[in-house]
């Protein structure tokens, strides 16, 4: 099965009906899905997590599930909107194994794996690969079905299927 990449996939695909449910869920299947049982930053636990941009969204980063990390309150704050390794690498708290955890995530999150690769490299070099994060952010996977393209492609022979392809 799919894992939503967005809280308007869960609004659109009827997981949710209401916007506020729709994003509650989203950053609780992040939370619980992000790799381990720790801050992806500082690796220290915490009571309440909340959920950090890698790629921040003043320079850009989306509300994609690859784009979010569960990390503790100190660390997002302390990150704010930063480019993610320039501001990590340089702290006691940076870790190669959770830095590469960190873009394993990103890879197995996003959909379209030449277009994270850049962009994984750029970021790696402490810069950020603009064509890539278009690409990413733009995804035709991304693309909103109407209810009836949704609904032909579970039953194709249906008569309402066949009439709305003409």
């Amino acid at each position: 099965m799919r894992v939503a990449q967005s809280s308007d996939e869960l609004l659109f695909q009827l997981h949710e009906i209401r916007p506020k449910n729709a994003v509650k869920r989203f950053r609780k299947a992040i939370i619980a899905d992000y790799p381990g049982e720790r801050c992806a930053y500082c690796g220290r636990k915490a009571t309440s997590w909340t959920l950090d941009h890698v790629i921040p969204r003043s320079h850009g980063g989306p509300n994609k599930r690859w784009n979010l990390v569960r990390c503790c309150s100190e660390c997002n704050g302390s990150k704010s909107n930063y480019q993610v390794l320039p501001w990590w690498r340089p702290q006691h708290i940076w870790n190669e194994i959770r830095e590469d955890t960190l873009f394993t995530w990103m890879r197995q999150n996003a959909e379209m794996d030449d277009a994270m690769i850049a962009l994984e490299h750029s970021l790696r070099e402490g810069t950020l690969d603009k064509e890539a994060l278009d690409e990413l952010k733009n995804n035709p996977a991304d693309k909103k079905l109407t209810y009836w393209d949704s609904y032909c492609s579970i039953y194709p022979s249906d008569p309402e299927c066949l009439i709305y392809d003409c």
